[in-house]
This record gives structure tokens, C-alpha cells and sequence, in this order.
């Protein structure tokens, strides 16, 4: 920008400047801003800061609390695949198997953070008043308290 486009006041600090330390140059130029050109106070700028505190702190929370929350999604999505996984091999299993065998109950395994559980019941699908399946029910819990239990039922027939 050309010195037409500065206030005056502006014209005349930078002609003292350019004059300034062309006659003296070993000499510091000690110059007087005109009283209408003021900066920020240090009011202002304290008041500038705690607002940037404010923000800065409130992201951190928000980030904090988002970290938690991906970590619990992902420790119930665990939980699910290792409930699924478990109910999967106790299907395939024969019917009269050790591990389904109610007089056994509770079953509980232990793999790393979670902690793997399944009853078994005996059940009468057809109503005749026999007992002709058995009613598996797998529960997946993990130490992070805010991880949700994972439950899965399935009911196994007597074939």
C-alpha cells in the first residue's frame, strides 16, 4: 500500500522513523504515538486469554470424554465377538457334552479383561412336559466398568 492509503498520523511515525535514522543513526528515536491511536489494554487482553482458556479447556474435556467413550464401544464390540465365538463352539458341541450339562452351572471362563459366563437350562419347546432342549445362555462381562455386559441366548434341541 502507497502512504495515501495510511492515516496521517501513520505518515508522519514512519517519515520520523526513515529521517529519524538517517540523521542519527548511532542515536535511538524515541517517538510519541498521537493520543487517538491506542492498542489493547491489559484488561482486554486478560479477558481475551481467559476465553481462550475457557475454549481450549472445554476441547480438552470434549477429547477426554471421546477417547472414553471410543474405548468402551470398543470393548463391548470385543465382548460381542467373544460371545458369539463362545456360543458358536458350545452349539457345535454334542448334546450330552460336559460343558452343557446344567448341574454344572454356573461355567465361567476368564480370557484377559473379560470375563466369560454361560448357564445351562433344561427347557420344554414342544409343551408335551418333557424336557427335549436345553436353554444356553452366554454373558460376557468386562473390567471397564463402562463397557456394557454382552448377553446372548440360544436354545439347543435335543436331536
Amino acid at each position: 500500500p502507497s502512504a495515501e492509503h495510511l492515516p496521517a498520523a501513520w505518515n508522519a511515525v514512519i517519515w520520523l522513523l526513515i529521517k529519524g535514522i538517517a540523521m542519527y543513526p548511532n542515536h535511538s528515536v524515541r517517538l510519541r504515538l498521537p493520543s487517538n491511536m491506542s492498542g489493547f489494554t491489559f484488561i482486554e487482553l486478560q479477558v481475551v486469554l481467559a476465553i481462550f482458556t475457557i475454549a481450549v479447556l472445554a476441547i480438552a474435556a470434549m477429547q477426554i470424554t471421546s477417547i472414553n467413550t471410543n474405548a468402551s464401544a470398543r470393548m463391548s464390540g470385543e465382548a460381542s465377538a467373544l460371545a458369539a465365538n463362545q456360543l458358536e463352539a458350545l452349539m457345535a458341541l454334542p448334546y450330552d457334552h460336559s460343558d452343557l450339562n446344567p448341574a454344572s452351572n454356573p461355567f465361567e471362563v476368564v480370557s484377559g479383561p473379560y470375563t466369560l459366563n454361560w448357564n445351562v437350562t433344561l427347557s420344554d419347546i414342544d409343551g408335551d412336559g418333557a424336557d427335549d432342549s436345553k436353554t444356553i445362555m452366554v454373558t460376557v462381562q468386562c473390567a471397564n466398568r463402562k463397557a456394557k455386559d454382552v448377553s446372548i441366548r440360544y436354545i439347543k434341541p435335543e436331536v
